[in-house]
């Protein structure tokens, strides 16, 4: 990704984050046989993201070198929104990482989820 497209998916993400508790993280990793789901359940842990307070987190893995990528949430989050959010997302997010615009895929990912947490998840007090 370019320095622009950084530039474009930090927007998203401080958007997302916008008037919800919740918390977006995004993750490239750069392994060509990276098992996209696997690592990012280790990233979500090595990270401590289950330590938000709400519970409320999702993170966006991408493996451009292995043409794979992975969207998780924390319990909260999953329990608001069950499988069939996470399999449509994912399902919308596909076609752009399949083309190649990983930075078009995180965005569009990342959208959603912001829409999302804001409606599950809203900022009840300045912070």
């Amino acid at each position: 990704m370019t320095a622009a497209d950084n530039e474009r998916v930090k927007r998203a993400i401080d958007k997302a984050e916008a008037g919800t508790t919740g918390k977006v993280v995004v993750r490239i990793v750069p392994e060509a046989e990276a098992d996209a789901l696997a690592r990012a359940k280790a990233e979500f842990a090595e990270a401590g993201l289950h330590g938000h307070e709400h519970r409320n987190v999702a993170l966006i893995l991408v493996a451009p070198q292995a043409r794979s990528f992975a969207i998780v949430g924390d319990r909260a989050l999953h329990e608001r929104v069950g499988d069939a959010f996470w399999q449509d997302l994912i399902a919308k997010a596909r076609p752009y990482f399949a083309r190649g615009e990983i930075a078009r895929g995180i965005i569009f990912a990342t959208e959603r989820l912001g829409e999302t947490l804001r409606a599950h998840f809203p900022r009840t007090s300045p912070g």
